[in-house]
């Protein structure tokens, strides 16, 4: 396989992804530091979203990325409409947010964004973002034994992050633990990807195989985790004694 063969396969919807994305569940929240990484790999969640019928408009959308290939116009032009027939939209009273709680401790006068183009762009950078990066992170894992040294890339443009600039070009093993925190995406937008190479291409270009254990790691706040390898790991406590056993033995 060439190299415009990996990156024409890289592009296509794995069936898991579809399948996750598919089946997840929906949990709601007011900021989207109330839910912590398990539940936004776990569940749909979209910050102060407390309506189901606003969150599944919202789901189904996202769905289409990876089921038909949608664009952001078509998933704007989709969702617009009907977000604002729902009344999720533009600058709001908090407590004329579909959903609200008088309950929740959140100022009732506070002005809140909801639906927005910049905020669905969020939302739709974000989640293809994560499900392209798990798909590499998958192919990457297993095609380690040929391939077994990750190079960091960070594309060079005018919003990159200097968090993430510390990782640019460092070179770790596929196994090293650091890319549990810092295997990208590392941020909203966040446009880092990781590079397999063979131990002649990493002697052949100068690089040199670091200790994550000796790197200081720094990402957006709620990103120090690795969503490929959440998303690809399943809930044992759903299955019983013997398969969950079997999963532990043959997955390290």
């Amino acid at each position: 396989m060439n190299e415009n063969d990996l990156k024409y396969l890289l592009t296509l919807p794995p069936e898991e992804i579809v399948k996750w994305y598919s089946s997840k569940g929906y949990t709601f929240s007011w900021n989207w530091r109330d839910v912590w990484q398990d539940a936004h790999v776990r569940s749909f969640t979209v910050a102060k979203v407390m309506k189901l019928d606003i969150l599944q408009s919202l789901k189904d959308e996202v769905d289409k990325i990876f089921k038909e290939g949608i664009t952001y116009d078509e998933f704007v032009k989709n969702l617009e409409p009907e977000l604002k027939d729902l009344g999720w939209w533009d600058k709001v009273r908090a407590d004329q947010v579909p959903g609200y709680d008088p309950k929740s401790g959140v100022d009732p006068g506070k002005i809140v964004q909801l639906g927005s183009p910049r905020r669905l762009a969020t939302i739709y950078q974000t989640n293809a973002n994560v499900a392209y990066n798990a798909a590499r992170y998958k192919f990457q894992t297993q095609n380690a034994a040929s391939r077994p040294y990750w190079l960091y890339n960070q594309i060079d443009r005018p919003t990159k992050r200097k968090a993430h600039a510390r990782y640019a070009g460092k070179v770790f093993a596929a196994d090293d633990p650091i890319w549990d925190k810092i295997y990208p995406p590392n941020g909203f937008n966040c446009g880092c990807f990781v590079t397999a190479l063979t131990a002649d291409e990493v002697a052949s270009r100068g690089l040199t195989v670091q200790n994550g254990a000796n790197v200081k790691v720094k990402v957006g706040e709620g990103w120090g985790y690795n969503p490929g390898k959440e998303l690809f790991t399943p809930d044992l406590a759903q299955y019983d004694a013997d398969l969950s056993a079997a999963y532990k033995a043959n997955n390290g």
